[in-house]
């Protein structure tokens, strides 16, 4: 579909619902709808902040027992959908991961996240030098997403070009057991098991799962063990202690690389050569654990939490042969309290990361060659942060002011040559915010100044494109700052949910990847000029009836360079080129209705063509793709057992696109194609 048929298509689609439906439409039904703005605390701020008061771009996505029991999630982007601003791209690639942007910051990355700051149950994913590795996380377990939007490293410092608030805690520890089996397309088979229990004061929550796919393509098999823990303790005097955990086990994911044009046509399945023959691909495990003690009081509150994390990496790619052992500690301690009609907040941050990574030179079928990179990497980040803001009843202001220090050092154990590459680098930023928000009877409107700033990662300093070992000197942060205006709120006569935002936001000092002939796949980086982010973003969500729903999401991105760049290196673009990787087009909707004890639920993605490179030579064709899913809510088998049958068609019309890119890689391999269609059937059990 066209760009300029995205909006036709929505409008025809609601009045089509309106005609069909016309007495629902006029007598709903009140008892069964709920449409309040949400007065969830928004954990993702660190603040008394919620949907209806936050002065800035900020979106809450909570998912019910009958959507995490009946949509076989997988990937993030099957839970995430329709959120504005953000965008997930599944790559069908368990070793890179899904590429996660929120306006445009992450668009860059080769694997992981990059530019988000991102949290799992209050224990954050993203590490002191600012990436992030989600793979810990099985979405399926995912009960409620928080997103801000914009550049927001006041909250969180260093990659804080947005924030994800992900949490898997249930809604409530009333003692329940669940079960949900599923199997399907492309070799896939998993098993979920969750339980609830509640002894007095104390609530308990395990969820573990396991998951394998042979993958479509070829080369690209995964395997999955993950778990995740949850105690909550109400304590005397009002006081709450939450211990959180999580862990992840993969003993076997392949890589199959990313193919060019002429791939695509001769075999859309197949893995990269490349990739195949070096036999690329990633085994790791990782464990977390967090403790939170909050205290609430009329006049005064505080929390402080500690948290851990411990990961092993062996990552064979046709380039090197990498094994990285990581452990990351840290704590923060909040406190916030009313004075008359002011607000304010306080905040102490720490961290450190510790990696020892060794490089070997991969020559395939396991066999290593010399050892190229042997060093221990450390970062170090201390932060200190506050926020005054009023409280009125319509009209708030609010100001807040970080201050972050980093230090990388890097401690040479190879000495190639008898030559000592240790070394290390430090970094300051102070991340200013202000706010201003103005409740009306619709709902609210806002506006807000939020700056951020992106360490490069350890895994980008010791990428150097002279092959050596050390951190790269020449490359330093680079930073935003963002400006946007929006509304949200509820027009109860529709009872419908809506939220509009414009934002500008200025990058500079982009750290621009690029690859060269002697690093092959191996993406380098420099700072390379700076970029604007500019865009549109509205959500709607209607609900004429308690059982039907209608949402739709649609974002426009115009995102560009602001310098030319021209020295024969891959990365050479010219002033107004767009970036790549983000179309300028994006609609998501979805209908659901339950009709008696039934769910039926469809949903489209249609997206707007897009570079891959930054010279935009090489574009990723638009696509349309829609998605089915039939479950039913439970048929009693005993007195105390009740099974839910569900059913998913993904990719229902068979659409042939691309779900992802390879940004700026070599040969023109950019694409990553994305499956045809494919049905999963499974049921989940409820004691």
């Amino acid at each position: 579909m066209s760009r300029n048929a995205v909006l036709p298509a929505l409008l025809t689609l609601m009045l089509l619902l309106w005609l069909v439906f016309p007495a629902v439409a006029q007598s709903p039904e009140p008892d069964t709808l709920r449409y309040d703005l949400s007065e969830i605390e928004i954990q993702a701020t660190r603040d008394t902040e919620t949907e209806a008061s936050a002065p800035f771009s900020v979106s809450v996505r909570t998912r019910t027992i009958e959507e995490q029991g009946s949509e076989p999630a997988f990937s993030f982007d099957q839970v995430a959908a329709g959120i504005p601003g953000l965008w997930v791209n599944d790559r069908q690639n368990y070793a890179l991961g899904e590429r996660v942007s929120i306006r445009g910051m992450g668009w860059r990355t080769a694997f992981g996240v990059r530019g988000i700051y991102v949290l799992l149950d209050d224990i954050p994913l993203t590490v002191p030098d600012g990436q992030t590795v989600m793979d810990i996380l099985d979405p399926a377990m995912v009960r409620q997403i928080e997103v801000v939007r914009g550049p927001s490293s006041f909250f969180w410092g260093n990659a804080g070009g947005g924030t994800l608030f992900l949490s898997t805690q249930p809604a409530s520890y009333d003692t329940s057991l669940r079960t949900r089996i599923y199997g399907g397309a492309f070799g896939t088979y998993s098993a979920q098991v969750q339980g609830t229990h509640r002894d007095g004061p104390r609530g308990y929550h395990l969820n573990a799962s396991w998951l394998q796919r042979d993958g479509y393509r070829d080369h690209s098999k995964h395997e999955v063990f993950r778990m995740t823990g949850h105690m909550n303790w109400q304590l005397p005097s009002g006081r709450e202690l939450q211990v959180s955990g999580a862990f992840v086990d993969a003993p076997d994911t392949r890589h199959p690389g990313s193919l060019s044009e002429t791939d695509l046509q001769e075999n859309r399945r197949q893995a990269a050569a490349l990739f195949q023959n070096a036999s690329a691909g990633k085994t790791w495990r990782q464990g977390q654990l967090g403790l939170t003690l909050r205290s609430e009081g009329e006049a005064r509150s505080w929390q402080a939490t500690v948290f851990g994390t411990a990961r092993s990496l062996h990552n064979p790619l046709p380039f090197a042969d990498i094994e990285v052992d990581r452990l990351m500690a840290g704590t923060r301690v909040t406190m916030q309290g009313k004075y008359g009609f002011m607000r304010w907040g306080i905040g102490v941050d720490g961290a450190i990361q510790s990696d020892d990574r060794r490089n070997f030179g991969y020559v395939g079928d396991f066999d290593r060659g010399p050892l190229t990179i042997d060093q221990h990497e450390t970062v170090l980040n201390g932060a200190v942060s506050g926020r005054l803001a009023t409280d009125f009843r319509r009209f708030n202001v609010s100001a807040g002011l970080r201050a972050d220090a980093i230090r990388f050092e890097n401690s040479d154990r190879l000495l190639t040559g008898g030559e000592d590459r240790s070394g290390s680098r430090s970094f300051t930023a102070v991340s200013p915010s202000v706010g201003l928000s103005w409740s009306t009877a619709p709902g609210l409107a806002y506006a807000s100044f939020g700056t951020s700033f992106e360490t490069p990662t350890t895994t980008e300093l010791v990428n150097r494109p002279d092959m050596t070992g050390g951190f790269n000197p020449d490359i330093n942060p680079e930073r935003a700052t963002g400006l946007e205006a929006g509304f949200r709120g509820v027009w109860s006569p529709l009872h419908l949910r809506y939220e509009i935002a414009v934002f500008r936001m200025n990058v500079r000092d982009q750290l621009i990847s690029y690859r060269t002939e002697e690093g092959g796949d191996r993406d380098f980086y420099r700072n390379a000029g700076s970029t604007r982010h500019g865009g549109l973003e509205i959500s709607l969500r209607w609900q004429p009836a308690g059982w039907m729903e209608l949402a739709a999401g649609y974002n426009y991105s115009e995102f560009t360079f602001r310098e030319s760049v021209s020295d024969g290196e891959q990365a050479t673009f010219e002033r107004g080129n767009t970036l790549p990787g983000i179309p300028q087009h994006r609609l998501v909707s979805s209908l659901t209705l339950t009709p008696g004890s039934y769910r039926v639920s469809m949903s489209s993605e249609i997206v707007d063509s897009y570079y891959t490179d930054n010279a935009n030579t090489a574009t990723n064709p638009g696509f349309e793709v829609f998605h089915l899913n039939l479950s039913h809510q439970g048929i009693a088998v005993t007195d105390h057992i009740r099974v839910s049958p569900f059913l998913t068609v993904n990719n229902l019309a068979n659409a042939r696109y691309n779900s992802s890119v390879s940004i700026n890689a070599n040969f023109g391999r950019y694409y990553e194609p994305a499956p045809g269609r494919a049905i999963y059937a499974g049921f989940s059990l409820a004691l």
